[in-house]
């Protein structure tokens, strides 16, 4: 029975021990490294319209849209090409595509994308000449966030976010206001 007690002991010592490490490793979890979505926000920033007169004449709009990204966790979030379309009454009229990157841990990023709007094909819908004569030009950008950041090389937490903007263009004041709303998801889609 002797020869067993020492043993034992440190079998119980080492279960002790892997006990207040599991304890520990989740309390850390839960307080420190717990999966937090990042905070979006998109603003459309500007928009460049140069009307040139001749015949025909041709409009350039340029519409220029910053999402702002917010990292409230203990790990880099690693996200894929940000992608911003621009549509005109549901008719995609321009895209741009910005290389995916990396948010450090606790930081936060301004991921910026200008987009020039196909004005052949604005012009070339039904609703052009009746808007273009009220002088205002309805306009939605969509921009879509997505990827993921790994906590203590274990935990994968995946995010995305789709970022909507109603962009009125008042295009013979040559400005624009915007309205934006931002849907985050957690775990992927």
């Amino acid at each position: 029975m002797r020869r067993n007690k020492p043993a034992l002991m440190c079998c119980g010592v080492l279960a002790a021990v892997i006990l207040v490490l599991a304890v520990i490793f989740v309390a850390l979890y839960f307080t420190v490294f717990r999966p937090r979505s990042p905070r979006v926000v998109a603003t459309v920033v500007g928009t460049k319209i140069s009307a040139f007169n001749g015949l025909p004449p041709v409009l350039n709009i340029t519409v220029r849209v910053e999402v702002t990204v917010g990292n409230p966790n203990y790990a880099a979030f690693r996200y894929g090409d940000v992608v911003t379309a621009v549509r005109y009454h549901g008719d995609g009229v321009g895209q741009a595509v910005v290389p995916a990157g990396e948010i450090g841990a606790r930081a936060t990023e301004t991921i910026g994308a200008t987009v020039e709007v196909d004005t052949v094909r604005v012009a070339a819908t039904p609703y052009f000449m009746p808007e273009a004569v009220l002088g205002v030009l309805p306009f939605e950008t969509t921009t879509e966030v997505a990827g993921k950041a790994v906590v203590l090389g274990t935990f994968k937490i995946s995010a995305s976010s789709e970022v909507v903007c109603d962009v009125a263009v008042y295009w013979t004041r040559g400005n624009a206001t915007s309205d934006c709303t931002s849907t985050v998801h957690i775990g992927g889609r």
